[in-house]
């Protein structure tokens, strides 16, 4: 089942808007962390094992997540599941940005990664619904040089650029949030 017959002209805003969701709520704000470990680190104290158990803890409950996400969108439908995950991402990305110590952080992102390893599925379902068999590879991997395209946004800017005009690594993660809270509206619409 696809929609390529109804709105042809759709697919690709469609498209793009997949891309933008992997690119700005899944890859930047994810990838922005690494950069910015040695600021955030100094700030809160925090050890060497410490940085590292906070970044494993969210990629740990993707494992679960995954499994659920995907099931989400079946039931829900991906515009739906899209604008909700899109809105509490955003709100659990930018809640990082208030951490005080190593378990604060820690769970902030514990909320963050169980929220984000849902979209990706919803993202490839978009493509299956919108795009024919002879034009899924592409719309898959423009999705995914969407993510790709993020994550590299995200190591360049965000400890270089970013921290710096905005006065720190907490308006950073601030800022992402809120982007990312952004993308729901345009699956809400």
């Amino acid at each position: 089942m696809n929609n390529t017959s109804a709105a042809p002209h759709l697919k690709w805003y469609m498209l793009s808007l997949a891309a933008l969701t992997h690119t700005l709520v899944v890859a930047m704000p994810t990838m922005c962390m690494p950069v910015l470990f040695k600021e955030i680190s100094e700030d809160l104290g925090l050890s060497l094992v410490q940085v590292g158990a906070v970044w494993g803890i969210g990629s740990l409950t993707g494992i679960f997540t995954g499994l659920v996400g995907g099931s989400l969108g079946d039931r829900y439908g991906v515009r739906r599941t899209l604008t909700v995950i899109c809105l509490l991402a955003g709100m659990a990305g930018a809640l990082r940005g208030f951490a005080t110590d190593f378990v604060t952080l820690s769970a902030t992102i514990l909320v963050f990664g169980l929220l984000t390893p849902a979209i990706p599925m919803n993202v490839h379902k978009v493509c299956g619904v919108w795009f024919d068999r002879q034009q899924l590879g592409l719309a898959n991997g423009v999705v995914s040089a969407g993510m790709a395209l993020g994550f590299m946004a995200a190591s360049m800017i965000s400890a270089t650029v970013l921290s710096p005009a905005l006065g720190g690594w907490r308006h950073v993660l601030f800022l992402y949030g809120v982007i990312s809270a952004g993308m729901s509206l345009p699956w809400a619409l």
